[in-house]
């Protein structure tokens, strides 16, 4: 899977709306959230502009108006924002849909094989997971000051 920092933008987007917009009622400014989330503001436009045509988040024009999910945070997985975002949750279909020539045949290929199932389980965590679920998540490691830092964050530091 490869995530674009259109994905990784639209992600930290509908988290901070997740998280901040309270009702209805209460709509944040592209400013804020582009302010609070390091988005150039050109660039979280177009977002925002994606998210809306998809039914993820519903805008107001004006003074008063703002950005606010469309629906509950647990109704919005992880992947559905990818896919708008992305086009596709993983890139596997292409290697798939090549031609193959090995001796065994396309219909035999354990590679071909094993590529379906990391399709699969990759879709499958993304699909599962839930905008409400990364928002509990966040605030867990905000309030408890859990660092996060990935295995090749770790790696590179031992340096």
């Amino acid at each position: 899977m490869k995530l674009s920092t259109r994905g990784e933008y639209g992600l930290r987007a509908m988290l901070y709306l997740a998280m901040h917009a309270k009702g209805d009622e209460d709509l944040l400014q592209a400013s804020e959230i582009s302010e609070a989330q390091d988005i150039p503001p050109h660039y979280l436009k177009q977002i925002l502009s994606r998210l809306r045509a998809a039914g993820l988040i519903r805008s107001i024009r004006g003074p008063a108006g703002g950005h606010g999910l469309a629906r509950d945070a647990r109704d919005i997985s992880v992947g559905e924002i990818i896919q708008c975002l992305e086009g596709q949750l993983t890139n596997i279909n292409a290697i798939l849909d090549l031609p193959c020539g090995i001796a065994v045949g396309p219909q035999h290929c354990v590679i071909k094989e094993f590529l379906v199932e990391v399709k699969e389980s990759i879709e499958g965590l993304l699909n599962a997971r839930t905008l409400a679920d990364l928002a509990g998540r966040q605030s867990e490691l905000s309030e408890r000051k859990i660092l996060v830092q990935p295995r090749i964050m770790r790696r590179g530091s031992r340096s």
